[in-house]
């Protein structure tokens, strides 16, 4: 569970691994509902949010994906000014603050979104094949990829915003130097 405050709102964002959709035994049905393009798919990540004020819950919604499974942790979310973004399996979904409207969905990985960052006015997502900056509204400005994934076994930090750029190691232990424009500075990526 993550917890963001908004002006005098407390938001909650939980995985809710058991949910079905439309099902009256869930444990708490949340007022909206926000699927990525799942026809013919199985859910693979659901994420519950509620907004709270003096402990009330005001509003819910629920998001769920497919694709690479993804989990709740302290860099899936963002708040930013009125809005909520959340990675969630390929995607990523903005929603209005505090109603929770969804304001646009991207699909920014091919796989699994893992973490979103605020970049000046945009916002910088760290997937498993890619590194993607998206715009306020949702658009793709740019996509890098490696030779390998974007994640480690050994705990090993694979993506590191850094001030003059985003350092990234693959799987296989290649580095990368990338602009914040996604272009790449230098690598240790040994080419035949």
């Amino acid at each position: 569970m993550i917890l963001h405050q908004y002006k005098d709102f407390t938001i909650e964002v939980i995985d809710e691994p058991t949910y079905i959709n439309g099902s009256e035994d869930n444990n708490f049905n949340f007022s909206k509902t926000y699927l990525a393009d799942i026809e013919g798919q199985t859910p693979t990540s659901k994420h519950g949010i509620k907004i709270y004020r003096e402990n009330q819950i005001i509003e819910s919604c629920i998001v769920i994906g497919t694709g690479a499974a993804t989990g709740v942790n302290q860099n899936s979310t963002l708040v930013d000014n009125d809005r909520l973004l959340i990675c969630c399996c390929d995607s990523v979904f903005s929603l209005s603050l505090p109603n929770l409207e969804l304001n646009w969905r991207t699909q920014a990985d091919l796989a699994t979104c893992f973490q979103i960052f605020l970049h000046q006015s945009d916002y910088i997502v760290h997937g498993e094949l890619q590194i993607t900056k998206l715009d306020k509204d949702g658009n793709k400005k740019w996509e890098f990829e490696g030779a390998d994934i974007f994640v480690s076994i050994d705990n090993e930090e694979v993506f590191t915003i850094e001030s003059d750029g985003i350092l990234l190691t693959d799987f296989a232990k290649t580095k990368y130097k990338i602009d914040f424009d996604g272009n790449l500075l230098w690598d240790t990526y040994q080419r035949t």
